[in-house]
């Protein structure tokens, strides 16, 4: 008996297919109002609101004009979507510090959203900024974070 629940779910993991495809792959940052609720908060850019998320999607934009994001999991479970992407693109500007090398980029990143009343709530994000950072041909601290004696 399907009490509504998979219904909703199935409901999130579609806002959030529409919004990666959308905001992320297409580039348009005029779609947050549709997508984002009025109190989002984000924990994975400074600011941490619609503000923060379209400065880093300017950021990536220009530094990886080209970029696409490929959706290869999601997981849906009451008001949350866990989606895992396959970033890809070409250094075609300034990221961090180091400019356009033209290298290309393919990396995984994790994005966890709350949904609330229709709408993306909450957002956090886990890209392997290492290995892009690395892929762009970037400088790298690589000291351990702890030395075991």
């Amino acid at each position: 008996m399907d009490t509504g629940g998979n219904t909703m779910m199935e409901k999130n993991k579609e806002l959030v297919s529409a919004f990666v495809r959308e905001f992320w792959n297409e580039g348009n940052l005029y779609c947050l109002e549709r997508y984002l609720s009025a109190d989002y908060i984000d924990h994975a850019y400074v600011p941490g609101n619609r503000e923060g998320l379209a400065q880093m999607a300017g950021i990536l934009r220009a530094a990886f004009p080209d970029q696409a994001s490929a959706v290869e999991s999601m997981v849906a479970q009451d008001d949350r979507v866990v989606v895992r992407l396959r970033l890809t693109g070409t250094h075609e500007g300034n990221f961090r510090g180091t400019e356009a090398t033209f290298n290309p980029v393919d990396v995984k990143l994790y994005r966890e959203y709350r949904i609330a009343d229709g709408k993306i709530a909450e957002h956090w994000a886990l890209l392997d900024t290492a290995s892009l950072l690395r892929q762009i041909g970037a400088e790298l601290n690589e000291q351990p974070a702890c030395r075991i004696k």
